[in-house]
């Protein structure tokens, strides 16, 4: 028993793809979809914009909606654990989002803009602790509770941090929640940027020509394991300030995080056996990452590469944690997610995704987050006996 390791002990998920394990895993043995469009509306602006929604969750009862969704992943995560009462309560709770309940903000603001024309936008602050009390309460944790919003790295962070408070002996038991609920403010803000994209997702593709924002709602609970579970190996955060929206484009940035996710896991770039990019699909993201990765496995073998993305739209703050339980859990189920016919030839930048589901060799998978600001995570995952 590894009593100060954190183990991937439960998850709960949902996304696009649907709700629970086995609806995920076996939409990513099919191919990916492209997005839906949907009314964003903000005051009198109104826009068309393309979005990935959660399936099993219509934004029918949006003040309902973030709270049921969230409820729904945690439960799952817990029942899948086993835990009893006692260790319940004692539950520390970390939180990833990058809008965390904005869409209720909106939700009342546009409430308000039909009965009153003096109606003031976000008038009903949203908060990042507001919400985290609410989940402590409903679910009676009482251990410390931590948010980050790191945009597009923020429940990848909220992980590392949980692990590292339990590796310390400062916590036993995390929940880690990452979420991310569409809300007009960012899907018109990527609209208007130019960023989005009509088709599906085609990352590190030459016709690639944007990303799809996406609905993601997961939940993992980390603590005291054996050596043949999951857990998070090492994993290094940065920030680059090159660039507002983009890694540095000659892979500096993301080479250097790499590498010290490596160092503090004490292994070498040769003992990784697949990689999970983080692949937006847009022009820049997709040439700092191909060229970070090429710099750290120059003059090896670059092991097999999959983006999830295409499968579920980008989550942006919970796309650290959602991405992670679906890579993890792909693997325990025997494959590597496969992006038939995107990504496909490595001339274009020197990174070809995996095309068919290949059957993943043991040992330990890096997982690639790159956020919109120049935040930027590597994490590493493996079970305890992969060193």
């Amino acid at each position: 028993m590894a009593m100060n390791q954190a183990c991937f002990l439960g998850a709960g998920i949902a996304t696009h793809l649907g709700t629970g394990m086995a609806a995920q895993l076996a939409a990513l043995q099919r191919a990916p979809l492209p997005p839906q469009p949907v009314n964003c509306d903000i005051g009198t602006i109104h826009e068309c914009v393309p979005y990935k929604l959660l399936a099993d969750f219509p934004l029918a009862d949006i003040t309902q909606r973030l709270d049921t969704v969230i409820d729904h992943v945690i439960e799952q995560a817990l029942a899948a654990a086993g835990l009893d009462g006692a260790d319940r309560a004692g539950i520390s709770l970390f939180i990833g989002s990058s809008s965390f309940d904005i869409s209720l903000s909106e939700y009342s603001y546009q409430h308000a803009h039909t009965v009153r024309n003096d109606a003031i936008p976000m008038e009903d602050s949203p908060s990042f602790g507001k919400l985290g009390e609410a989940v402590r309460q409903r679910f009676g944790f009482r251990g410390p509770d931590f948010s980050f919003n790191t945009a597009c790295t923020s429940s990848a962070n909220a992980l590392w941090y949980a692990s590292r408070l339990i590796q310390a002996g400062k916590i036993r038991y995390a929940l880690v929640l990452g979420v991310e609920v569409i809300n007009h403010i960012t899907a018109l803000g990527f609209h208007g940027l130019g960023l989005l994209t009509r088709s599906v997702m085609k990352p590190f593709d030459a016709a690639r020509d944007g990303l799809v924002l996406g609905e993601a709602a997961s939940a993992l609970l980390l603590g005291p394991g054996n050596d043949s579970d999951f857990r998070l190996l090492g994993g290094a955060n940065m920030c680059d300030t090159h660039s507002m929206s983009a890694a540095n484009a000659d892979g500096s940035s993301v080479a250097a995080v790499i590498a010290a996710a490596l160092a503090e896991a004490g292994i070498s770039h040769t003992a990784i056996t697949a990689i999970k990019a983080h692949g937006t699909a847009s022009l820049l993201n997709d040439e700092a990452e191909a060229a970070g990765l090429l710099r750290i496995f120059s003059g090896s073998t670059l092991p097999p590469v999959c983006a999830l993305k295409p499968f579920i739209g980008h989550t942006l703050g919970a796309c650290g944690l959602t991405e992670l339980i679906l890579f993890w859990q792909a693997l325990s189920n025997g494959f590597i997610p496969a992006t038939t016919g995107i990504g496909a030839d490595n001339t274009v930048l020197g990174i070809s995704l995996v095309q068919t589901p290949a059957v993943p060799a043991a040992g330990i998978y890096l997982l690639d987050y790159f956020g919109f600001g120049g935040n930027n995570t590597a994490l590493l995952i493996g079970t305890g006996d992969a060193r």
